[in-house]
């Protein structure tokens, strides 16, 4: 059996459908822990069980398997894969060479085809018992592919940062996000590459994209004014909270870490303030497992540090009106011109595949 990364959208429909399942089965708003929630799930299996096989219920065992292996990736052991021996997607949480074919599992005990149930299966999987069920196998992690995969990862979040011009603070921003993605696939690609090395690359293609300089620096004038260290050290604290507690992806986070913790040793090598925070937003956002955990957690921290859920950290200029939506306010017409050039960038990385 051959373990691999699920899609960003996969997990994202996992996740959903556990939301819902959730919601419709605890009745006790006060279960949160793991275990308890699988107790709480052992009930709905009984239900399934005296109420028809598993083929006339198959959303209902989908769901609880779901709901099974969620629980065994909030214990921090197990992680979301895709299990099969010939490449075809089929979600079980995996942990140390072993997965539990979770939707398999389900199945078995509605037809009772084994005398497992849930609050067994957890309690084996969790202490690393050894279970004498099929659908508890070893596997082994498709390793020669890691850098395809962030290949891939990277290049598709290069065309949603162009394709999504807006969300970010200014163009010069853009183009800061798009150029360390560029440097995390760069440094995969070829041990001991530098920044350097990447800046160079990019200005080959045609860089610096953003313009817009007198916009720029007004924008930053009524941000933080003269307190540019005031606003980068906001802005590196708040990250460093994050990244410290964040739930990370494993694979994404082996070849993230040492730029991320480069950035937050060394903050000033990102640029001015509003950049350093786009771009630790982004490549953060791209290690975090569960990305709307990751928003909770940057939601706190500028509650925290900036005193609203929607202010920037980087914003220290005296409270103004309406200070938070000034860099979306601004006339900036360099947009255009950026995601050209990161449409550039994308073409020649493509053509340098390894």
């Amino acid at each position: 059996m051959q373990a691999v990364p699920l899609s960003d959208r996969h997990l994202d429909e996992i996740r959903q459908t556990v939301g819902r399942a959730l919601q419709q089965w605890l009745t006790d708003e006060a279960l949160t822990e793991p275990l308890g929630i699988v107790r709480a799930l052992d009930r709905v299996l009984l239900f399934l069980k005296q109420n028809g096989d598993a083929s006339a219920q198959a959303r209902q065992v989908s769901s609880l398997a779901f709901a099974l292996g969620e629980q065994l990736t909030r214990t921090g052991d197990w992680q979301w894969k895709s299990v099969s021996e010939d490449g075809s997607v089929n979600p079980a949480v995996v942990s140390s060479g072993r997965a539990c074919l979770v939707i398999d599992a389900v199945t078995s005990m509605v037809m009772g085809t084994t005398s497992l149930g849930l609050v067994e299966l957890f309690r084996g999987l969790v202490d690393r018992a050894q279970l004498d069920a099929a659908f508890v196998v070893e596997v082994k992690a498709n390793s020669g592919d890691a850098l395809g995969r962030l290949e891939r990862d990277v290049l598709a979040r290069l065309l949603h940062v162009r394709q999504s011009l807006r969300m970010w603070g200014s163009p010069e921003e853009l183009e800061a996000v798009a150029e360390h993605f560029t440097h995390v696939l760069l440094a995969a690609r070829t041990p001991g590459w530098t920044f350097e090395e990447t800046h160079t690359f990019w200005t080959n293609h045609g860089a610096p994209f953003a313009a817009d300089a007198e916009e720029h620096a007004l924008m930053r004038s009524r941000l933080w004014a003269e307190h540019v260290d005031v606003a980068r050290t906001q802005v590196r604290m708040g990250y460093l909270s994050i990244w410290t507690a964040l739930a990370r992806d494993p694979e994404r986070e082996r070849c993230l870490l040492p730029w991320i913790e480069r950035l937050l040793d060394e903050p000033s090598r990102a640029g001015t303030p509003d950049r350093l925070n786009a771009v630790l937003f982004a490549l953060i956002g791209f290690v975090a497992r569960d990305p709307h955990q990751y928003l909770e957690q940057l939601g706190q921290q500028r509650s925290l540090i900036g005193g609203h859920a929607l202010r920037p950290f980087h914003v220290v200029a005296p409270p103004g009106p309406s200070e938070v939506h000034l860099p979306y306010t601004r006339a900036f017409d360099s947009w255009a011109k950026v995601a050209e050039g990161i449409a550039s960038i994308v073409a020649a990385l493509e053509s340098k595949k390894s």
